[in-house]
């Protein structure tokens, strides 16, 4: 556990958190650490939503004064996210998961599946989850990982990581197409919340939002990851609220009322 990041989210967070909002809110940028986030707020950031909210994800980077960022690290943003959201479409493990779907145990047949063995055949090593892929049994196994995940979701659904304990939805199966590292920081799905107050995939979860929303499940759990601030600031003068209070207030309507919150 970062230790500071702990102490952080607990001493004088509300303050910091508050008026970070109202900062990002005039001149853009990140502030509030992820991490410190998390800490402070806890398992009140995660809700259930409709599957439909959500149609369009965030890229990784974004062009921020000039230098090129990871979106990730922070949990407030006031930046111009325009041309960093696009259709979930856009995402390559979301397409491997429908073509998955669709094809089940003639994945071979797929044209993802396909075209990733082609380049090993040619030579070269295919790169998914961080982890190499450079024969074409590694090819099947990684394959077969997702059918794992697949067959459990649609059994039990997209179940909240807080009900996982131990036991996660894949099983131990082809633990070698994750890394250590993956398992141990694997959350629930993350979501960022843009400007207009619309739910956007971000980070976490990319192969389950597909699974759930190509098999038709209507409600998923998921964890708020990033805020804009320019919608918090409006929801909190809109509540007569601090931001702090007024994010906490519209997630807890949410879980009553569903996503969007009024």
């Amino acid at each position: 556990m970062p230790m500071r990041d702990f102490v952080a989210a607990h001493i004088g967070f509300t303050g910091r958190f508050n008026r970070a909002v109202r900062r990002l809110d005039r001149e853009g940028g990140p502030a509030i650490l992820a991490a410190q986030a998390h800490f402070h707020f806890g398992e009140q950031l995660v809700i259930p939503i409709a599957t439909g909210h959500l149609t369009t994800r965030l890229r990784d980077n974004i062009s921020d004064r000039g230098r090129l960022r990871w979106i990730g690290t922070h949990f407030l943003d006031g930046s111009d996210w325009s041309r960093i959201v696009e259709p979930l479409e856009k995402s390559s493990s979301h397409t491997e998961i429908v073509e998955l779907i669709e094809t089940r145990q003639d994945f071979r047949a797929g044209a993802r599946y396909q075209a990733y063995a082609r380049r090993i055949k040619d030579g070269a090593t295919v790169k998914r989850n961080r982890i190499a892929i450079d024969t074409i049994e590694k090819l099947d196994n990684f394959f077969e990982y997702y059918l794992a995940l697949i067959a459990d979701i649609e059994k039990n659904g997209i179940v909240p990581h807080s009900d996982l304990g131990l036991r996660g939805q894949t099983g131990r199966r082809h633990r070698w197409t994750r890394t250590l590292w993956q398992d141990l920081a694997e959350r629930d799905i993350g979501v960022a919340i843009d400007a207009e107050g619309r739910l956007v995939r971000h980070t976490n979860g990319k192969h389950r939002t597909a699974a759930a929303v190509a098999l038709g499940i209507e409600r998923i759990p998921v964890e708020i990851r990033l805020v804009h601030a320019g919608w918090l600031s409006r929801q909190a003068e809109r509540l007569g609220l601090s931001p702090a209070a007024a994010l906490l207030a519209t997630l807890e309507e949410a879980r009553t009322t569903g996503w969007p919150a009024p």
